[in-house]
């Protein structure tokens, strides 16, 4: 397991929990000095778990399985890959798909998360949706804290626009917060229950953009959550111009697709774009990151599930 690299990544791929777990299953696990550190966990607790702590990620691509939340930023081409090996987490696929091609033509493998399926047999296995969970409440929560003193300072007009894990809980942090039940938009009727009944009061189903900028003057939210999207598809473009050209003055968007493309059509990657009227459109990449030790927790599970798959696979 490297130390993570991609900026303002506070995450790491295993705990020491995870760590003892794979040692009890006889599964050797390499630790780069430091991996741990910024989710609080300590060098000290993974060699109490049966890690062994290595200076660097030279060390850690001797393994023949690579455990990681994000791509490193070094070239992999520097380390010492080799064919039957398997590189394992967040793949960026959309965007590293060449190099995705290029090491599986050297015969290493590379394991997206990002490709496991939805309720897959175990929430355990699924650490897209686990992260999923933590982005949608943090959005939510640092969205609303963007908005208006005089808008925070009463309950919120939200609108949630996709109703997969990150929508659910951006619906629950708005139920939390004491805010207005908010409406939410799905792509399947079979959403609406529980929707509803997470704490939604309107629930509207595939509505095109034009039916957006529509429902955004009559509901005018202050705060618009943005999360439709499927798996290692892009990302359907919700909100549009005229959408934007409806939102009350002081109004937040908050988009978590932009990677895969963004729902909103002022979206850029991890910036927050002031628009006119001092409406606000904002992309965090890594939303999990701000509660690391948490995320790391569901993350690692996962992770730990999938090596233990693979190395029974392997046997």
């Amino acid at each position: 397991m490297p130390r993570e690299t991609a900026a303002h990544e506070l995450r790491v791929a295993l705990t020491p929990d995870d760590v003892a777990e794979l040692s009890r299953r006889e599964v050797h696990v390499l630790v780069e000095q430091g991996a741990g550190w910024a989710a609080d966990f300590t060098d000290a607790a993974y060699r109490d778990a049966g890690a062994s702590i290595v200076p660097g990620p030279e060390q850690v691509f001797a393994a023949d399985i690579i455990a990681w939340v994000k791509p490193p930023v070094y070239n992999l081409d520097s380390m010492p890959l080799r064919r039957g090996q398997s590189l394992m987490g967040f793949q960026d696929p959309i965007h590293r798909q060449a190099r995705i091609a290029a090491l599986d033509d050297r015969g290493v493998r590379s394991i997206a998360f990002e490709h496991i399926p939805s309720g897959s047999g175990s929430a355990q296995l699924d650490p897209l949706s686990a992260m999923s969970r933590i982005a949608g409440d943090v959005a939510y929560r640092t969205g609303r804290a963007l908005l208006p003193e005089r808008v925070r300072q009463r309950r919120v007009r939200a609108l949630i626009v996709g109703c997969g894990r990150a929508g659910l809980a951006a619906i629950a942090a708005a139920v939390a917060q004491g805010d207005l039940p908010p409406t939410a938009i799905g792509s399947r009727a079979d959403q609406e229950n529980t929707v509803l009944e997470s704490g939604a009061g309107t629930f509207l189903l595939r509505p095109d953009p034009a039916a957006i900028a529509a429902c955004i003057s009559g509901a005018d939210p202050e705060l618009i959550i943005c999360a439709a999207g499927h798996r290692g598809n892009s990302a359907p473009l919700l909100i549009d111009q005229a959408a934007l050209d409806a939102l009350t003055a002081g109004a937040v968007v908050v988009d978590l697709t932009a990677k895969a493309g963004g729902n909103c059509i002022a979206t850029e990657a991890n910036t927050t774009v002031r628009l006119g009227r001092n409406v606000q459109v904002m992309h965090r990449s890594n939303f999990p990151a701000e509660r690391p030790h948490t995320a790391s927790r569901a993350y690692g599970a996962a992770t730990a599930a999938a090596i233990l798959g693979l190395t029974t696979h392997s046997g």
